[in-house]
């Protein structure tokens, strides 16, 4: 190998003992001035020098140095590990670390990975927690029920102190009742700890005592020797225990006599403390934040110890608190027991209630659909039965008889009935049917206040009954269009042949002219006929006479001869027997047949049968009939025309 194919200069020698790093490039020449010693020293050295680019290329491949490091990396934790808690302080934070991050990223895994470890680890931790309980709990009743505890309580009450601090008096071995982690050269208290939270609050104050005990220890009696510290101090029933370091120390107040295994504890911890907080320690300038996290540490220290913890608990101590808790949960039991059964009963009336409920709802509903009954109230509550206050019509059935056919109980309800008049349409049909008689050959309906009648029937019946419709509550119209009256059919026939008829008379005469004396006596026998025919139905018929005459002659004789020509009619009526009422009236010469003005002159004859001195059809009776159901009634039942 030669030294343009290393890439570096050539070697001219290394002082003896150096190593590759220490100087030995130094001693290359950047120029070589001669190539025969260059030459030279490439036979000489060739080999050192590949040794030595083969290290340095190694030293810088990251690659092959963490191969070589894991190979020895286990046994080296392995050694530390065993050695001392150092490698696991160290590690501590990082694993903390790297777990944290984790957890923010990868939570789903590490809650699939302790899934199948939580159950197990919780019935473990409440077995343990149990198992205290039941430890604690056994020591309670052996202090309460035992000789020594009954001594205890009568000391308790003699000398004024509570009963757990004489029970401590009595059991306690020792217990670390503070902690202080302190900076040796300013006395600050870096992290402090207490059994008692109360007794944390003077931290400062006890720090600065006891570094101003210190100096006065040092100072009296080591000669102001940095090594003749305080390690103890009595003070009562409490002990001060210090551990020195260079840069802190720790300083345990301690109730009682600590074993010599609890100094070789504060010692591991200080130890652990002054390497983890190093850098800290040595730039302190008062800010104690840094050191928050060697309350971990320190936790550890803050421990105590009963004369009686390693006691065996006595066969009756062990029996009381099984049956103790055996009976509580007998006790809770039973009451849970019985609280179901309360609750089942309590559900069991609220459906009763609910469905006895929902049973009055439907009864009531069923009530309110029943027609000519209309609740209007009804009384609120608990009770059976309930009041109900109902508006029923006397066509309507009872409430009970309702309630009953739709298959309800009605002594659900308390009855209190009010009568008034319903307009329900079945209750309308009702009354009418109760009211009015209905031959076979009518039928009746009603509909939206209007009462209606079909078929056939006599005329008397039909006017009766429209006026009886009429005064029923409920019923607004009455149609008696679609009722037809067989003699109707002959009254109107008769009606129409006895108005159609004009009776014409001869120039100043009452007597009707020969050819027109028979179309008189058919309408008098058509008279007689239609009286005979109301009168059976319970009407009367009225007639009304009009006698006309032509223009010939003076008025007043016109007015006479018409006025005759009346009586002459009316008096062939009567002559027959027929009783009816007749009305005359003589018109005179004021309504032409043919329309011609009154004084008006006759040109020329209208027709065949008039002569030369006057309008022979003006000279004529007119007759008009009139029904009536009898003399007193009101005319809007009048059945015929006027």
């Amino acid at each position: 190998m030669t030294a343009e194919s290393t890439g570096r200069e050539p070697l001219t020698g290394a002082p003896e003992g150096a190593g590759a790093d220490d100087g030995f490039w130094d001693a290359i020449p950047e120029k070589p001035s001669d190539e025969e010693l260059v030459r030279l020293r490439n036979l000489l050295f060739r080999h050192e020098i590949a040794l030595v680019e083969r290290l340095r290329e190694l030293q810088d491949n990251q690659r092959y140095n963490a191969r070589k490091v894991s190979e020895s990396l286990p046994e080296a934790i392995q050694l530390r590990t065993g050695k001392d808690q150092l490698m696991e302080h160290s590690l501590a934070p990082v694993v903390d670390d790297i777990v944290r991050t984790l957890l923010r990223k990868r939570r789903g895994d590490f809650v699939e990975a302790l899934f199948p470890l939580m159950g197990p680890s919780i019935r473990k931790s409440m077995a343990e927690s149990f198992r205290s309980m039941l430890g604690s709990f056994s020591k309670s009743m052996e202090m309460a029920f035992s000789w020594k505890g009954l001594r205890w309580r009568l000391e308790a009450i003699r000398s004024g102190k509570p009963f757990s601090e004489i029970v401590m008096l009595n059991t306690l071995v020792y217990r670390v009742e503070q902690i202080f982690f302190i900076h040796s050269q300013t006395g600050i208290p870096l992290v402090h700890l207490a059994f008692d939270e109360e007794q944390g609050k003077d931290a400062d104050m006890v720090s600065s005592m006891f570094t101003a005990i210190q100096d006065f220890v040092r100072d009296c009696f080591a000669g102001g020797d940095s090594e003749g510290e305080l390690e103890s101090l009595q003070l009562g029933d409490h002990t001060i225990v210090v551990e020195k370091g260079a840069q802190a120390y720790l300083a345990c107040v301690v109730r009682g006599t600590p074993p010599a295994s609890f100094r070789e504890q504060l010692r591991t911890t200080l130890d652990s403390l002054l390497l983890e907080y190093a850098e800290p320690l040595s730039g302190f300038s008062g800010d104690t934040e840094p050191f928050a996290g060697a309350v971990h540490y320190l936790d550890d220290c803050l421990t105590s110890h009963f004369a009686d913890d390693d006691k065996k608990i006595p066969w009756w101590g062990k029996a009381m608190p099984v049956f103790l808790v055996a009976a509580l949960v007998g006790a809770v039991g039973l009451y849970q027991y019985r609280q179901v059964l309360e609750d089942r009963e309590r559900q069991a009336v609220e459906r009763e209630r609910q469905a006895y409920e929902s049973k009055l709802e439907e009864a009531l509903n069923a009530l309110r659909a029943a027609p000519g009954l209309l609740v209007i109230n009804v009384a609120a509550g608990q009770g059976t039965p309930r009041e109900a206050t109902v508006l029923k019509d006397a066509l309507a059935e009872a409430p009970e008889d309702a309630l009953r056919r739709q298959g309800y109980d009605p002594d659900m309800f308390a009855f209190k009935v009010v009568p008034f008049i319903s307009y329900d349409p079945s209750i309308v049909v009702r009354r009418v049917q109760r009211t009015i008689s209905l031959p076979d050959t009518v039928s009746m309906s009603f509909d939206k206040g209007t009462l209606s009648f079909s078929g056939v029937a006599s005329l008397g019946w039909i006017v009766g009954a429209r006026d009886q419709a009429r005064a029923l509550p409920g019923v607004e119209r009455v149609d008696v269009s679609g009722l037809r009256d067989p003699a109707m059919d002959r009254i109107s026939e008769l009606i129409a042949q006895v108005e159609a008829t004009v009776v014409e008379f001869a120039l100043g005469k009452d007597t009707p002219v020969p050819e027109d004396a028979p179309k008189l006596q058919k309408a008098v026998d058509s008279l007689v006929e239609l009286e005979n025919i109301v009168k059976k139905m319970g009407f009367t018929v009225s007639l009304v006479i009009y006698g006309h005459a032509d223009a010939t002659g003076t008025d007043k004789r016109n007015y006479e001869i018409s006025q005759a020509r009346t009586r002459t009619v009316a008096a062939m009526l009567y002559g027959r027997g027929s009783s009816m009422s007749v009305a005359m009236y003589g018109m005179g010469a004021s309504y032409p047949k043919d329309g011609q003005k009154e004084g008006q002159a006759e040109q020329a004859p209208k027709h065949a049968g008039a002569d030369a001195r006057g309008d022979q059809s003006s000279r004529r009776v007119e007759l008009r009939v009139h029904v009536l159901r009898s003399a007193a009634a009101d005319p809007g039942i009048l059945l015929s025309q006027p």
